[in-house]
């Protein structure tokens, strides 16, 4: 089974605690199982969110809008204003923020510039779930074009969905030990997304890293992990760290090989933590002639990939992805943006990680 197809082509978009993310869920478990192995689902409960198509006109012109997941809801108008500038994740600029001001003087929503993509795409704020304005991402060339004082009418809603669960899919390649390194990667998408390329493609690229050690003989336990709703702030890995807390079972993990956005993107991004393990992944791409055909950015493996909550609990973790592309977070993120030539390097690359870190493990 390809996952990539089977996520994006059969699937389509799943967004956390969705009817499609059930089906994605039971399609890497089945994935799994042609693998030989016998996959289990670590469940949790949350509060779900159904997005409206955000409304937008600036001066009396429509714009394309998109979406902040589990935005509160407002249709209204107001002005204009600036309240300040963000670091923009990837390159060196900066990225406005905008406030939407009613005539008595009080902010009612915000307009913020999508840090990904070329669109207006669906995005999360810097807020958790529950204190969220009414919010919507424009273009950066349209967030370039808004002025204090421009008169907007903004339209933005959704339903809050309680009591949904969603599943973590865990299998394991058992080793001699049961300390365990994670191979691992997201299996939802964004409102509207197919998610071809986030994430399905480091979904089978998970799937790829099981399929060339199974039925080796291992020093310590491999364990393949597709983690739900990490489009709704790596919610869950989260909630796997904060299960391996609460169980006594975090010092286990020896490592993590984290896949994200494997196929498709201007530059070979390595993310690690702590430096010995950033040490290793340069070095290991290097030797794999990496180096030589992309450009490299590195940093840590902090930050809006599932690798956070390990490295921020100590655990030696290292996630790859190809990165910037285009069609990031929007409907165009199809199964024919994959570039097979990418996805092989990211996944020989993660083998490579996942061999270095069984048999000789980065310490904490």
């Amino acid at each position: 089974m390809n996952l990539v197809e089977a996520l994006a082509g059969g699937v389509g978009p799943r967004t956390a605690g969705s009817d499609a993310a059930v089906r994605a869920a039971d399609t890497v478990a089945a994935a799994f199982r042609e693998l030989g192995l016998e996959p289990r689902f670590q469940e949790f409960d949350l509060v779900g969110y159904e997005a409206d198509e955000p409304e937008l006109e600036v001066e009396g012109e429509h714009w394309p809008a998109g979406p902040c997941m589990y935005a509160h809801a407002f249709d209204g108008e107001g002005t204009v204003k600036k309240i300040g500038e963000s670091k923009a994740p990837v390159g060196e600029g900066m990225l406005p923020n905008f406030a939407v001001v009613g005539a008595d003087g009080r902010e009612v929503a915000r307009l913020l510039t999508s840090p990904f993509s070329t669109g207006a795409i669906p995005f999360m704020s810097a807020h958790v779930h529950i204190t969220t304005p009414p919010t919507a991402f424009v273009s950066r060339s349209d967030s370039e074009r808004l002025q204090d004082g421009m008169r907007v009418h903004l339209k933005v809603g959704g339903r809050f969905l309680p009591g949904r669960r969603e599943r973590n899919v865990i299998a394991e390649l058992p080793g001699r030990s049961d300390e365990r390194v994670l191979v691992s990667a997201h299996y939802d998408s964004v409102w509207h997304g197919p998610g071809a390329i986030d994430n399905a493609s480091g979904v089978e690229g998970v799937r790829r890293v099981g399929e060339a050690l199974a039925g080796r003989d291992l020093t310590r336990t491999v364990q393949l992990v597709a983690f739900a709703a990490e489009e709704i702030k790596l919610t869950g890995s989260r909630w796997y760290v904060d299960e391996a807390k609460l169980r006594g079972e975090l010092d286990r993990i020896a490592g993590v090989v984290n896949l994200d956005c494997i196929a498709r993107g201007d530059k070979l991004n390595v993310l690690a933590s702590p430096d010995a393990m950033l040490g290793r992944a340069v070095e290991a791409a290097r030797g794999l002639g990496l180096l030589d055909r992309y450009e490299l950015d590195t940093g840590p493996a902090t930050g809006g990939v599932d690798s956070h909550w390990f490295a921020d609990a100590g655990v030696p973790a290292v996630t790859i992805l190809h990165f910037p592309y285009d069609e990031y977070h929007l409907p165009a993120d199809g199964p024919a943006l994959v570039d097979e030539t990418l996805m092989d390097d990211a996944v020989r690359l993660a083998l490579e990680l996942v061999e270095s870190q069984l048999a000789h493990p980065i310490g904490r």
